[in-house]
C-alpha cells in the first residue's frame, strides 16, 4: 500500500477530507498570488539572478507558461483591485476565470463584473465579457461566438487559444513595464519534434520585401522555402551585427590597458564568447541569470572607484540585473565630504570648484549691468575707470 492509498477511508469521511483540502487549497492559491504579485512589483526576482518575473516562475518555480502567464495576469491586477485574492480565496473564482476577467475590470465595474463572474465557467465568464465590451471591441463578441459554437458541438474549446495569445503578449514582457507593452507581432511554439515555429503578422511592405529576398535567392533555394529564406537571412544578420559591435579582428585582450570609458572591439568579443552571450550575474546560492537580451559589458569595479578596463574586470549584464549593484559602492563615489564643498577625484586629486548659477566663472567683456537706479553703464568702460590716475582724470576734464 502506498502512502496516498485512501481506500481505507468510509464516503462520508472521504468527502469530508477533500472538502475540507478544497477549501485550504483556494487559500493557498490566493496567498501565492499575493506574493507572486509582491515578488513581481519590488524586482526580488533580480537577486534571484532571473531578468523577469516569467523566467523565475519557469525555472525556478517549473511552472508551465501557460500558469506562469494566468497567474502573473491575476497577480498584476490583483493589486489594483484587492477583491480578487477574496474571489480567489473563498472558490468564486479559479485562476483560469479570473485571467479572463482581469484585463477587463476598472474602477467603475469591478464590484459590477466580479459579482456577475463569481462561480461561472470560463466560456460563460468571456460571454459575459463580451456582452459588456462588446460594442468597444468587436473581437471580443467574435471570440465568444466562436466559445459558443464550440461549446454547443462539445468539441474541444480552440477558441481558448485566442485569450492565452492575448494574454501572452500581456505578460510575456517581463522585460518591460507593465504600462509599456508593445503589440506583439510574431510569437515562436515549440513543435513535438524539438523544431520550432514561427508565426508573424507582415505589413505590406515587409511582405513585399519578403518576396523580393525570395526572389534574389531564387538560385540559391530553388524551392523558395521560406523557413530557408528566413534561416539564411537571420545567419548573415547576425553576421553584420557581430562585425559591426564586435569588428572582424579575433577576439582578444590588448597589449596596454584600455584608457577611460571605451572598450576596444577585439576586448569585447573577448568577452562576449567568454561569457557566451549572456548575462552573468550570479545570485547568493549560485544561480546565473543567463539572459541574452540586450547584455551589455559592465565594469565589476567602477571606473569612478579605480576599475580597470581588463577582462578581469568585465562582464556581460543585462539590463534589469544591472540594477541590482550594491548601492554602498556608489555611495563612496557621491558622499566624501570636503571643507570647500569641492568634488574629490577617485585618485585623490581635488577637483577644480563648480560654477554656481549665481556666480558665473566667466563674465562676458560687453555686459550691460546696472550701476544705479536707471543708469546703465558699459562693463568695459567700468574697468577701465578703475585703472584712471589722477593726471588722467584732470587732462580730461580739461578737454572737455
Amino acid at each position: 500500500m502506498h502512502r496516498f492509498s485512501r481506500m481505507h477511508l468510509s464516503p462520508e469521511a472521504a468527502v469530508k477530507a477533500l472538502d475540507a483540502i478544497d477549501v485550504e487549497e483556494k487559500s493557498r492559491v490566493a496567498e501565492g498570488i499575493a506574493l507572486l504579485a509582491v515578488i513581481d512589483r519590488r524586482g526580488d526576482y533580480l537577486a534571484a539572478g532571473f531578468s523577469c518575473m516569467r523566467n523565475y516562475c519557469m525555472h525556478r518555480l517549473h511552472w508551465s507558461e501557460d500558469r506562469t502567464l494566468r497567474r502573473l495576469q491575476v497577480a498584476r491586477k490583483a493589486l489594483s483591485f484587492p477583491d480578487l485574492f477574496e474571489y480567489l480565496a473563498d472558490g468564486r473564482l479559479s485562476v483560469t476565470t479570473a485571467a479572463v476577467v482581469a484585463p477587463h475590470l476598472t474602477e467603475s465595474n469591478s464590484a459590477r463584473l466580479l459579482l456577475a463572474a463569481a462561480y461561472k465557467s470560463r466560456p460563460e465568464i468571456t460571454h459575459l465579457v463580451a456582452q459588456s465590451f462588446a460594442s468597444d471591441n468587436p473581437a471580443i463578441s467574435l471570440l465568444t461566438s466562436n466559445v459558443q459554437e464550440s461549446s454547443e458541438s462539445h468539441a474541444p474549446v480552440h477558441a481558448t487559444a485566442t485569450p492565452d495569445l492575448a494574454m501572452a503578449t500581456t505578460c510575456i514582457a517581463g522585460h518591460a513595464p507593465e504600462h509599456a507593452t508593445p503589440v506583439r507581432r510574431g510569437r515562436i511554439v515549440a513543435t513535438v519534434n524539438g523544431s520550432y515555429e514561427l508565426r508573424v503578422t507582415l505589413t505590406p511592405e515587409e511582405h513585399e520585401a519578403l518576396k523580393q529576398t525570395q526572389g534574389l535567392l531564387g538560385h540559391a533555394i530553388p524551392s523558395g522555402d521560406l523557413a530557408l529564406v528566413c534561416a539564411r537571412a537571420m545567419k548573415y544578420f547576425f553576421a553584420h551585427l557581430a562585425k559591426q559591435r564586435f569588428g572582424a579582428k579575433p577576439a582578444a585582450a590588448p597589449a596596454h590597458e584600455a584608457k577611460g570609458r571605451g572598450i576596444p572591439k577585439p576586448l569585447r568579443k573577448l568577452i562576449w564568447e567568454r561569457d557566451g552571450g549572456r548575462c552573468a550575474f550570479m545570485s547568493a546560492d549560485g544561480h546565473r541569470c543567463g539572459e541574452s537580451f540586450r547584455v551589455e559589458i559592465d565594469h565589476i569595479q567602477p571606473l569612478a572607484l579605480g576599475g580597470r578596463t581588463v577582462p578581469e574586470n568585465l562582464r556581460l549584464l543585462c539590463p534589469r540585473t544591472t540594477s541590482t549593484r550594491p548601492s554602498a559602492s556608489w555611495a563612496r563615489i557621491t558622499s566624501r565630504p570636503d571643507a570647500n564643498s569641492r568634488g574629490v577625484h577617485a585618485r585623490g586629486r581635488r577637483l577644480p570648484r563648480r560654477p554656481t548659477l549665481f556666480a558665473p566663472k566667466h563674465r562676458p567683456r560687453n555686459v550691460i549691468r546696472q550701476r544705479r537706479p536707471g543708469t546703465t553703464i558699459c562693463a568695459r568702460r567700468c574697468v577701465a575707470s578703475a585703472f584712471t590716475t589722477p593726471k588722467r582724470a584732470a587732462a580730461r576734464r580739461s578737454q572737455t
